[in-house]
């Protein structure tokens, strides 16, 4: 029999066909090797909305969508120059249509899946992603109710102390997630009138607050805008009492005491301004005090409701301490009076030795006290024309001194005058 065509040298041609699928090979590694590169992707979510149908959000979305993933993909060549140049991208994907709260608090595991363009007709096989899985802060959405506080921002400094805004309407709810919303202290509402003027009113927005003040974003407002009017008040001064209670220590004396300011502007309403005189201090215990002291109080404090102190409403109260200090002095005995205690048609001589006494009181005081600057005194009333032994002198002192000893007697001699 005759060997077919295709028999025919079969060797042969299995040979030609090794080896021209090997050159095909060495070609097309050649040419077009296979390759490992790497690529970057920033996070992106999906199906967000799948939880806040379900009453959820994403707290740290912002802190996910900067979390950039680094791929390492392995293809050829040329599908992988295509993939480089594809106007879309490798994607890092998250996924959150499945993912369940967890009742703890937690922030829940959530895997990243990583997504090749399907614009290039080729496979790739990812070799290693740097970011295998990611936290998701998934809180309940709430609300809250806060009342507004208006606030008016001028370069006119006495018209912002006299100023009295009232937003409209006076609350407003907040949205958002449960720790934000929460970490919510007060709702502000700030104009900024050129010049303030009496029953004027101007829009605003809301705009919230923690507790030190820093503005709280990533939340929502039932009410966008707000009307806030704005009143002046009007001013009063009124002065400022201050009243002390108990003694000092043994050997010290208040010398003065007094307020920083004397007198204090008060705003508020008429009515109520007219029925305030004063600002009337607690009293302030000095009991054993040795040294100058000073106290601290807010004028707001002690103001009736609807009233305000400007200029801060500070007040600062002192209290002047000196420690006592002993004098001796000599009182000559012809500088000794009687007054008008001598009967009519009388007339006396006052003899005797000068008296020696002990005074005290604060440096200030004794050091510049001399013997001129105290009264001698003896009372005559009801003595009768004759000689009186050991008459006991009184004494008038300077206010701040005090007698600490010493004191005396005169001779008294009465006469009639012919």
């Amino acid at each position: 029999m005759r060997k077919s065509k295709f028999t025919m040298d079969i060797g042969w041609k299995l040979l030609s066909l090794i080896i021209a699928i090997g050159l095909w090979f060495m070609v097309i590694n050649t040419e077009n090797p296979v390759e490992t590169r790497s690529y970057t992707a920033a996070i992106q979510l999906q199906n967000e909305e799948a939880l806040t149908e379900r009453g959820y959000v994403v707290v740290n979305d912002d802190e996910l969508s900067s979390t950039r993933v680094t791929v390492r993909l392995r293809g050829q060549r040329l599908a992988l120059d295509a993939l480089s140049q594809s106007s879309t991208r490798v994607q890092a994907v998250v996924d959150l249509s499945d993912v369940i709260y967890s009742y703890s608090g937690e922030p829940v595991s959530v895997p990243v899946d990583i997504v090749i363009p399907s614009v290039v007709n080729s496979s790739f096989e990812i070799l290693s992603k740097s970011v295998q899985t990611v936290s998701v802060d998934i809180q309940p959405y709430v609300n809250k109710d806060f009342d507004v506080k208006a606030v008016v921002n001028t370069t006119d400094e006495t018209a912002k102390e006299l100023a009295n805004a009232v937003a409209s309407p006076g609350s407003v709810t907040v949205y958002g997630a449960r720790s934000i919303v929460e970490s919510v202290a007060e709702v502000r509402a700030y104009v900024s009138p050129e010049t303030v003027e009496d029953g004027m009113v101007m829009t605003a927005v809301p705009v919230a607050y923690n507790a030190d003040g820093i503005v709280v974003d990533d939340v929502t407002f039932g009410t966008e805008e707000l009307s806030v009017m704005i009143t002046l008040d009007e001013v009063k001064s009124v002065r400022v009492n201050l009243s002390l209670t108990g003694e000092v220590a043994d050997g010290y004396e208040i010398t003065d005491y007094y307020t920083t300011p004397e007198t204090m502007e008060v705003a508020g309403d008429a009515a109520a301004l007219s029925r305030l005189n004063s600002i009337n201090l607690p009293d302030i215990d000095v009991t054993g005090l040795e040294a100058n002291s000073g106290y601290e109080f807010s004028a707001g404090d002690y103001l009736p409701d609807g009233l305000r102190a400007l200029d801060g409403g500070r007040i600062t109260a002192t209290v002047i301490v000196e420690e006592e200090e002993t004098k001796e002095l000599v009182i000559p005995v012809d500088s000794v009076t009687w007054g008008d205690t001598l009967a009519e048609g009388y007339m006396a001589s006052i003899s005797g030795e000068d008296i020696s006494i002990s005074v005290k009181g604060v440096a200030s005081v004794i050091d510049t006290l001399t013997a001129e600057d105290i009264e001698a005194h003896i009372d005559l009333d009801g003595l009768e024309e004759g000689e009186h032994d050991d008459v006991y002198v009184r004494f008038e002192l300077p206010e701040g001194v005090s007698l600490a000893g010493g004191g005396g007697t005169v001779n008294v001699s009465i006469t009639q005058i012919e």
